[in-house]
């Protein structure tokens, strides 16, 4: 049986989707992740090969069978990424069709645009990415927090409603709902305690507890405090937008299609409703669209069309 395969392997997860030519699902798998951040090299073979097989027992499929194969995957940022995971996939056992990787950030992107347009992600961090009308290329942000970067992002936001509990302790801000939403979820009673778990944080920087769903708690029952948090997110996320937007030289376009994605921006009515409203009021003619897929079914998607387009 022929058909395609289309792969999201991402820092926590890994999925693999199979497809007919027709598109129709044959088989689908999840499994943890195989990031080459994460484990050895054998290891991480070891994982691609074991997902990949996974999927197609569900549905009976050989590796001699597949068509194309696409991969969007994290972690692919330099040359050395590049060729490094292009070596692991293109030198898999049995596959005979040719086999794509990319940026995750470019399935995504392909996923909710259908491939011309702008995608701002809004996840742990955030980045924006981009292909215009000629097929230039361009994406803006995905630089570390220590250096200001991943502006309006779910680690942006946890820093921003840190802040705020540190300002009611100065006196500066009136504590209310979002504060003791904070308080409770970190057992922070003094402002010592938030001190120290300031020094924690210095030392391990990703034991950050995610605070994204409490400021959209606190926003949606009327706290102020977590509201302006939300809003001012959506103003660091339109500005990666409008930079890309003018790196691309699309802002004389007649519609300018942007996506979003990440949960930090999705799942926040704010956060999304205050980007659209301000990305709209300076570009009327930008369309803001929501992802109704997965990455993975994006890939399998790419992997059709390549191998429907191929030459």
């Amino acid at each position: 049986m022929e058909y395609v395969i289309g792969i999201d392997s991402g820092g926590t997860k890994y999925r693999v989707q199979a497809e007919n030519l027709r598109g129709e699902k044959l088989g689908n798998y999840v499994g943890s992740t195989a990031s080459h951040y994460s484990f050895p090299e054998e290891q991480v073979k070891s994982r691609i090969n074991h997902h990949i097989d996974q999927c197609l027992a569900t549905f009976g499929g050989k590796r001699g069978d597949c068509k194309y194969l696409v991969c969007g995957t994290t972690g692919l940022d330099t040359q050395e990424d590049d060729i490094f995971l292009n070596m692991l996939y293109q030198n898999l056992e049995g596959f005979h069709c040719p086999i794509v990787v990319k940026n995750d950030a470019e399935i995504a992107h392909y996923t909710v645009t259908g491939g011309t347009g702008l995608l701002v992600i809004s996840g742990t961090g955030s980045i924006a990415f981009g292909i215009n009308q000629k097929g230039k290329m361009g994406r803006v942000g995905g630089w570390a927090f220590s250096i200001m970067g991943e502006e309006g992002s779910g680690t942006w936001v946890n820093r921003k409603a840190l802040r705020y509990l540190a300002n009611c302790y100065d006196k500066v801000a009136r504590e209310g709902l979002l504060a003791d939403l904070i308080k409770e979820k970190l057992e922070i009673n003094t402002a010592k305690d938030l001190a120290d778990y300031s020094a924690f944080l210095m030392k391990h920087k990703n034991g950050t507890t995610s605070l994204g769903e409490i400021v959209d708690y606190a926003a949606e029952h009327g706290d102020e405090n977590a509201v302006r948090i939300l809003k001012d997110a959506a103003r660091e996320t339109v500005k990666l937008a409008d930079n890309l937007i003018q790196v691309l030289e699309m802002q004389r376009d007649s519609q300018i299609v942007i996506g979003i994605w990440g949960s930090n921006i999705v799942q926040s009515k704010i956060h999304s409703g205050e980007f659209e409203h301000l990305i709209k009021e300076k570009y009327p003619q930008a369309v803001v669209r929501r992802p109704k897929d997965e990455a993975v079914e994006g890939a399998a998607r790419m992997a059709r069309e390549l191998y429907e387009n191929r030459e």
